[in-house]
């Protein structure tokens, strides 16, 4: 073999070899990449479903909730406190940053209402590796109790004497009202037909409902009492409580209720 062949032969297997150690780096470092976003990805995801499984059965006994970026602010209703709503929140970016994934470049997360159930959250999360590989998934939380602005069940005896004697009986709602539903619009106070029963005989009368005890909720005003009125004292009567839309959308039935006798 001639040097030059000997030179030409050792160029060639540096060339190889630099090749091969380049190819490795790369080989490398792809998987290294994948590696690193796979890691980040799994523990976003399971962070996000420890705070579904944590917070997962307030969130379901609330009365009704908004979304802002990344936070859920949602009121937990507590029945063995009369069903006084405690305000929670879940903040899943602040979260992320906690455990080291904070970086929005990283990870975006994205909190929406389900459109077809206004009572269901989705909470996404979309990561993307230095290859532009997508990573993404969802998790939920459904709220599960229906906040509708009930009377009491001790309605009708709260109102009993009250009505025979001033006229007016007050009563603390179940859940808080958003108004009366009225021509596309609600009101806090509508008027409807009552009936009292005067010496064994029925009387057509009318009756007030007005909503009382208001409160900003949400940036909204909010209703927790109902206020009931008439012109004519009688004691028997026949109410007929017309529907109010509650906090979460949810409106009740029309209830004609017996008080007294």
């Amino acid at each position: 073999m001639t040097l030059l062949e000997v030179v030409i032969s050792m160029l060639l297997l540096s060339i190889l070899m630099i090749s091969v150690a380049f190819s490795g780096t790369s080989v490398l470092l792809a998987v290294k990449n994948r590696v690193d976003a796979s890691s980040n990805y799994v523990l976003a995801m399971n962070k996000a479903q420890a705070l579904v499984a944590s917070k997962g059965e307030s969130f379901a006994n609330s009365a009704t909730f908004s979304i802002s970026n990344s936070t859920i602010t949602y009121y937990e209703a507590t029945p063995l406190n009369n069903f006084d709503l405690q305000k929670k929140e879940i903040n899943f970016q602040k979260e992320l940053e906690e455990i080291g994934l904070g970086n929005e470049n990283t990870i975006t997360v994205s909190v929406t209402a389900v459109a077809n159930d206004r009572n269901a959250v989705e909470v996404h999360l979309k990561m993307e590796d230095a290859q532009g590989r997508v990573y993404e998934n969802s998790v939920f939380l459904r709220k599960l109790l229906d906040a509708a602005p009930l009377l009491p069940k001790d309605f009708a005896a709260q109102c009993e004497n009250k009505l025979s004697n001033s006229q007016t009986c007050s009563v603390d709602l179940m859940f808080p009202a958003l108004g009366f539903p009225k021509n596309g619009s609600l009101d806090s106070t509508v008027t409807a037909p009552c009936s009292l029963k005067i010496n064994e005989r029925w009387q057509q009368t009318t009756c007030s409902y007005t909503l009382t005890d208001n409160f900003t909720l949400n940036g909204t005003t909010v209703y927790k009492s109902l206020d009931i009125s008439t012109s004519t004292t009688g004691t028997i009567w026949i109410l007929v409580v017309p529907p109010m839309v509650g906090i979460d959308g949810t409106i009740t039935a029309t209830a004609a209720v017996k008080v007294g006798g």
